[in-house]
Parts: C-alpha cells; structure tokens; sequence
C-alpha cells in the first residue's frame, strides 16, 4: 500500500529538500506496508522503520531550521512551533505502540502523517521555498 505516493505537485524546486521529503514519504509507505502485509514482517523490521520514521523527520527538520536561521526567515518561529508539534506526536505514537505492539495504533495515526505531511509540504513548506531559492538553495 503506498500511503502517499509522491506527486510532482509536492515539489518546492529545491532538490535538497524536494528529495528529503520523497525519502520520508517512502519511510511512512514503507511502515505502511509493514503494518497491511503483517504476516510478512517481524518487530524488529517495524521497529528500525519506526527509528528511521522519527530520526529522518528530525533530519529533515534541522535542514530547514538551519536555513532559517541562514536567511532570517520571519516565519521561523511558527514553522518551528509546527515541527515540535509534529515530534511530540510521532514519540507519542511511538511510545504507544511500544507498549502495545497494537498495529491498530499505525492506522490510527497513518491519517495523521498522510493529511500533515501533504500539508506541511504545500503550505508551510511552499511559503519559504521562495526564500530558499534566492539564496541559492536548489
């Protein structure tokens, strides 16, 4: 199952990021796919998927933050405010669903990564792409 398979519409024209985004949209359909075919998995493919789900979005994250601070982006602060909000939903998942290894816990939250990631790419991303390209960022 690809959760949200890439759409060239998602992308900002700036390839660092255009690729980080693909990367993390495959980490989300690969656990995706880990949790629809559960006979054909074990924990510990689901836990390093689950590691790199929450590792790679805080790579990302500090790749923007630190253009941010490059550029003085004026939004920074709220998109920042965003990216925590993001963290501390993803570790609360996480920490859920290592208590109970329910896979009912993933689709509870594959709505959430689905509708936020689609819109933190077009909206909150797209606002500073701009930015990003008149400084070279490509």
């Amino acid at each position: 199952m690809s959760l949200i398979p890439w759409q060239e519409s998602y992308s900002l024209g700036i390839s660092e990021i255009d690729s980080q985004h693909q990367k993390m949209l495959g980490i989300i359909n690969h656990l995706a796919d880990l949790f629809e075919n559960d006979k054909h998995h074990n924990e510990a493919e689901i836990e390093q998927a689950i590691i790199e789900l929450t590792e790679y979005a805080i790579y990302h994250f500090q790749t923007e933050e630190k253009y941010f601070a490059t550029f003085n982006y004026d939004k920074a602060k709220e998109h920042i405010e965003v990216h925590d909000q993001y963290r501390e939903k993803v570790e609360e998942w996480r920490k859920r669903y290592n208590e109970s290894k329910d896979p009912k816990i993933f689709f509870e939250i594959s709505e959430f990564l689905q509708n936020w990631w689609i819109w933190h790419i077009n909206n909150t991303d797209r606002a500073y792409a701009p930015l990003f390209r008149e400084h070279g960022v490509n």
